[in-house]
């Protein structure tokens, strides 16, 4: 039913929420994000910093994104899987590898490994005491955009646990510039789509979801709204508390919790069911 409900969103999404905010173009999805925890990397083996590429293309990720391809006239641009690994960090990011541009797709995946591992000076992280594994899941890469998400698990020097990071990142291809919450959705109507008795989670069970349901009103509308107006990237000052992106018309961002609820949650908003 999601899925059915996803597909009819495409056509209407973008005379929905369009709201000519801060930042550009499109949106993605959360998809094989989370239930109560992040997503986890094998931890790097490597002691020296290192950048490393994996030949991966992007899959076509469905048949309805096949159609939407074909229909907007839309090539899809493959990419490979790079990481940077250095002492217990280790970071997987996507690199375009077949822009006829080149010196746009170097623009591309400079801006890509950019915001990849930004997390490291966001969270002051050193690679010899403090261990960060994340991976990376490239959801949808076309000429016109580029999404990504970002998940795994962060142990601070001296933490009893480690702690669960989503975040991701929409690339508009043509003016290789970073899109936002703000072209996804209002951040304010969102602030009280969260709040709100409709709020639907992303890929949790009855349980989780009842005490998500109380959880999420313990922060105000006022706090919601500035959270999502200064989500993703770029960004000023501290890292995001939340990161959004788009698929076949479903917007899906996130939320912090707290830990022993997962660190974050993802809200799905379908613009046509409401």
């Amino acid at each position: 039913m999601m899925k059915t409900a996803a597909i009819c969103a495409l056509a209407l999404s973008a005379t929905i929420l369009t709201t000519g905010c801060k930042k550009s173009p499109e949106k993605v999805d959360l998809g094989s994000t989370h239930t109560t925890a992040a997503e986890t990397m094998a931890p790097s083996t490597e002691a020296d910093e290192e950048d490393s590429t994996e030949n991966t293309e992007t899959p076509e990720n469905s048949a309805a994104a096949s159609l939407e391809a074909s229909a907007t006239g839309n090539k899809r641009i493959s990419t490979q899987t790079s990481t940077y690994s250095s002492g217990k960090v280790s970071v997987a990011y996507p690199v375009v590898i077949n822009m006829e541009d080149t010196e746009k797709a170097s623009a591309v995946n400079e801006l890509l490994k950019k915001n990849a591992l930004s997390i490291l000076d966001a969270h002051q992280i050193s690679d010899a005491e403090d261990s960060l594994n994340v991976s990376c899941q490239v959801l949808s890469a076309d000429r016109n955009r580029i999404t990504v998400l970002y998940t795994g698990t962060l142990a601070k020097k001296g933490a009893a646990d480690s702690t669960n990071i989503m975040y991701s990142n929409t690339i508009d291809v043509p003016n290789v510039s970073d899109i936002g919450f703000d072209h996804f959705a209002d951040p304010y109507t969102m602030a009280g789509y969260v709040l709100s008795g409709d709020c639907a989670f992303y890929n949790v069970n009855d349980s989780l979801k009842a005490k998500l349901m109380d959880i999420k009103n313990n922060t105000s509308l006022e706090d919601y709204t500035n959270m999502f107006t200064n989500a993703d990237f770029p960004y000023e000052g501290g890292f995001p508390d939340s990161f959004s992106y788009e698929n076949q018309g479903v917007i899906y961002f996130s939320i912090p919790v707290p830990h022993d609820l997962g660190d974050y949650a993802v809200v799905m908003f379908a613009p046509d069911s409401k």
